[in-house]
This record gives structure tokens, sequence and C-alpha cells, in this order.
């Protein structure tokens, strides 16, 4: 009679805990939910686990997401380096503050998709043109040898099974660049349609993992913080 008293009393807490967990699952906000407002990136690491924030920040990264899923952003350098890769990077970086130059208030656009409810992974879409327009970008490019066929276009970054998670207090979020992401890059035909952009291998841009912390102020209040 214990025995079965015993039985049935796991076979209550086991119920109790499943009931727990799909209660809690119901009271989660969506992760697009919980994505959506402005985000200062506090640091990014590569692949080695080394820190290159300072590397990437001019003077801040910084996302504000969108309930209709798009993107302004101060992000252009970290792009720039994800696609492209430390040692490409370092040949661009002395004139990237020139051409991503947010003290002017002007953001990179781009656009995020996620899938509803909890979610682990994302696809991030960022486009670069350079700061002021397609000519900045054309700068670059041509610095790191890309051939004249590639260089007069905008380009969309899009980068998919980015994972997301956040945290409990739901302050603070990490992106994982990781090996189950993928990548492609595309421009725009006179239709607004994607064709393929051959300027660079899709294959080579770089694992990181980049942290944020939520702001309660609007993204031009974080840059202007950030410049003083």
């Amino acid at each position: 009679m214990k025995r079965k008293i015993f039985l049935f009393s796991i076979v209550l807490l086991i119920t109790g805990l499943f009931t727990a967990c799909e209660e809690l699952e119901q009271v989660l906000p969506p992760t697009k939910s919980s994505m959506e407002g402005v985000w200062k990136v506090s640091y990014v690491t590569n692949a080695s686990g080394q820190d290159i924030t300072d590397q990437v920040s001019f003077p801040v990264v910084a996302f504000h997401l969108s309930s209709d899923g798009t993107i302004i952003s101060s992000a252009g350098p970290l792009i720039m380096y994800v696609v492209y890769g430390p040692s490409k990077y370092t040949q661009i970086f002395s004139k990237i503050d020139q051409v991503f130059n947010y003290s002017t208030l002007s953001f990179n656009g781009g656009e995020f998709f996620i899938g509803g409810g909890q979610q682990d992974r994302f696809t991030l879409e960022m486009k670069l043109e350079g700061l002021p327009g397609q000519k900045a970008l054309t700068t670059l490019l041509g610095m790191l040898g890309i051939g004249n066929d590639y260089l007069d276009v905008v380009v969309y970054h899009k980068f998919m099974n980015v994972g997301v998670s956040i945290s409990k207090d739901f302050n603070t979020m990490t992106w994982e660049i990781d090996e189950n992401t993928s990548a492609v890059y595309n421009k725009k035909d006179i239709y607004g349609n994607y064709v393929l952009w051959n300027g660079w291998p899709v294959n080579n841009f770089q694992h990181c993992q980049i942290t944020l912390t939520k702001q309660s102020v609007d993204l031009k209040d974080v840059i202007n913080a950030a410049k003083k």
C-alpha cells in the first residue's frame, strides 16, 4: 500500500512539473517581442574568445529592432568585420570611421526575421551602402581589392540561423554567428528583386558572439552619449 502511495505521489509530482513548465512556456513573451527595442553592443568576441569590441565600435555598436522587423544601426564596421575577416578588415580600419560617420546620425538599415513563439535562431540581414551614399562603400570595397564589376552597389548581407538567447530579465541578449549560420549576399535590380552579389565568398564570414544590453533611450541618444 505504501509503495502504491509513493508511486502515485511521484506521478503527481512529475505531472505537476510538466504542468508548471507548460504554464511557464505560455507566459513567456515571443522571442521576437523580447528582441524589439534599442540595444547597445556591450562586447563582441571572435571565434577564439578574444574581445574585439574596440575594433568594431565607431564610437559604439547599437541596434534598434522594430516590431515590423526593420533595423537601424551603427553596425557597419561590425558587419564589415564579420563579412571580410580580420586580415582584410585591418586594411580598411583607418578609413572605417570616415565612411561610417555616425556622428551625423545617419545609420545603416536592415531587417530581422524570426518565427513565432520561443525561438533560438533568427535571420539577420544588414544593408551596407556606406555613409553618405554608395560612393563611400565603393571606396572600402576598392581598398579590399573587390573587382570593378562588384563595386557600384548596395549590398544586403543576410545571415541565416543566427543563434539568439535572452536573459530572464530581458535586459541582455546574445547573438551567435556560428557553424550553424549560413550567409548569402545580394544586391537589387531595377525592380527591387534580389540578385546574388558575388563580390566576396559567402563561406568566409567570421564566427563571433555578440552581447547586447537593452537601452531605455533611443538610438541617437546612445550614439551621442558614446561620443562624449
